[in-house]
């Protein structure tokens, strides 16, 4: 029987609780640099916007892929990576000041980014739309997190018809408490309360 073995390394970065676990590898070595890589693009920019997060976990993944990880775990605030097999994630509550799940989503080889509309700075593109969160699922935490920063302003009902048939799935939760999701991920995915 093979025994299960998993690292994990816990800090701060970016204004966010960041957690990175390792389940295979040469993990010891891999997660201190990707620690290092994180606190490294932090120093570096001015503020944590969503696409400094996204551009730190695609780095880290670099990292733990160079090393020979294949099964890992990569949480910087609101943006994952999941690596290797499916694991669950948690998707934060809007409505929350602590930083509680209201579902949670089974992940493959995938990222996913969540953006709570509250913690923008508000405009009247933000003031207009009904939307409270958006929680992108791609192949891409970058990508992801521009897009969650564009989608936020818009209708739920245009996000969704932006976001419907690109491969790139959506969690949209409105101001009212609705939760509603693109056609591929009620198909593909179990979003577990």
């Amino acid at each position: 029987m093979t025994k299960a073995y998993q690292s994990q390394n816990i800090f701060f970065a970016f204004g966010v609780l960041c957690t990175l676990t390792v389940y295979d590898g040469n993990s010891v070595y891999a997660l201190g640099k990707a620690k290092a890589c994180a606190q490294e693009i932090d120093r570096k920019n001015c503020f944590a916007d969503a696409a400094a997060i996204g551009y730190a976990a695609q780095q880290i993944k670099k990292i733990f892929v160079m090393e020979g990880v294949t099964e890992a775990a990569i949480r910087l605030g609101d943006t994952v990576i999941n690596m290797g097999k499916t694991r669950r994630h948690g998707i934060r509550n809007p409505f929350s000041k602590d930083p509680r799940y209201f579902a949670y989503l089974d992940l493959g080889e995938k990222s996913m980014v969540t953006l709570i509309a509250s913690e923008l700075q508000e405009t009247a593109f933000t003031r207009r739309s009904n939307i409270a969160s958006v929680t992108l699922i791609g192949s891409n935490a970058v990508q992801l997190s521009e897009l969650c920063a564009a989608v936020i302003g818009y209708s739920p009902s245009e996000a969704l018809a932006l976001l419907d048939g690109t491969g790139i799935e959506a969690i949209i939760v409105t101001k009212d408490e609705q939760v509603l999701t693109t056609s591929g991920l009620s198909q593909k995915q179990q979003i577990a309360a």
